[in-house]
């Protein structure tokens, strides 16, 4: 059987420790999280063993090349006429 306890004083921590607590934890929290992703970070690099670079450019896009409209894609505008 379940027993209800009647005059229990149920008054809440005081807001101030409260809060403390709460920031004590968010911190941990976000740590924690912050340390897992360094670590899986470093865990890629070790396995790839390629070090991550900056994106370069592609000549190519650079130069003016871009769209083309080849015998491909002739094709399927034909195609998706009808």
């Amino acid at each position: 059987m379940r027993f209800k306890q009647r005059n229990v004083d149920t008054k809440s921590p005081s807001s101030e420790a409260s809060a403390t607590t709460n920031a004590r934890r968010r911190g941990f929290l976000l740590a924690l999280g912050a340390g897992g992703a360094g670590a899986a970070a470093l865990a890629a690099r070790s396995i790839t063993g390629v070090t991550p670079t900056a994106e370069t450019a592609d000549p190519g896009a650079s130069s003016g090349e871009g769209y083309r409209v080849t015998d491909h894609v002739k094709r399927y505008y034909d195609s998706a006429k009808t």
